[in-house]
Parts: C-alpha cells; sequence; structure tokens
C-alpha cells in the first residue's frame, strides 16, 4: 500500500494517466471533436476583431489539423476512413452552425476544415510512428 502511494508521489499518476489515453487511442480525437462542437454552438455575440483578411480559415485550418493529429494518434490503419471521417465531421459542423444564431455555413470553412483534417494527418506522420500490426 505504502509503495503505491510513493509511486504516485513521485509522476505514478502521470505514467498512469499517459497510460489510459495509450490505451484508449480515441480519446483524444472524441475530447477534441466534443470541444470543437461546443465552440461552434456558442452563439457569436460580436463580430470578432480580425488580424488579417482570412483569420478565420487560418483558425479552421489549425482547428482541424489539430484533430487530423489525434486521428493519426488513433491509428493508422484505416487512415483514408478517418481523414474522410474528419472532413465529414467538419461538414456537420459547418451545417450545424445554420442552426446557430449569428453564426453561417460557408464553404470556405469547410475547405479549410478539410485541409486542416488532411494536413494534420499526413504531417504527423513523421511525429507518430507506431507499428502497424
Amino acid at each position: 500500500m505504502v509503495k503505491r502511494e510513493v509511486g504516485i508521489a513521485r509522476g505514478g499518476g502521470v505514467k498512469r494517466l499517459f497510460g489510459f489515453i495509450h490505451r484508449h487511442r480515441w480519446l483524444p480525437a472524441v475530447v477534441w471533436a466534443a470541444a470543437m462542437l461546443y465552440v461552434s454552438s456558442v452563439p457569436k455575440v460580436a463580430e470578432a476583431t480580425q488580424l488579417f483578411r482570412g483569420c478565420d480559415k487560418v483558425l479552421h485550418f489549425i482547428e482541424y489539423c489539430v484533430l487530423g493529429i489525434t486521428l493519426r494518434y488513433w491509428t493508422v490503419r484505416r487512415g483514408k476512413l478517418l481523414v474522410g471521417g474528419g472532413i465529414a465531421f467538419g461538414a456537420l459542423d459547418e451545417l450545424h452552425q445554420i442552426w446557430v444564431p449569428n453564426r453561417i455555413a460557408s464553404f470556405w470553412d469547410l475547405v479549410a476544415d478539410a485541409t486542416g483534417v488532411i494536413f494534420g494527418y499526413v504531417i504527423s506522420r513523421y511525429f507518430i510512428r507506431r507499428k502497424t500490426t
């Protein structure tokens, strides 16, 4: 009993947390997608100040790039299916924004979403190396 408590105090809890995430590789993608859906469900109160024209497209790209990375972390076996699912999620998110007050669905936002998912998934293969067996 004492040994277990000492292990947690020395970082064992962090190791267990990362071990849990490693065993449940789908969890980061699902949590990130849920956070994205929550943020897109919040009505815009006022127009946000954009630093430059197209700033929102860059933010969409980054947001979905992270989704692509988490999808790659999930598994490398079903890449086309997961990337297609990420793009479909982006399309459904844009469609969902039709019913959110002061938000609009935009084709160009969808293009930024799709590009972000693909880029994140492809670029993450250099960072996430795993056996595909």
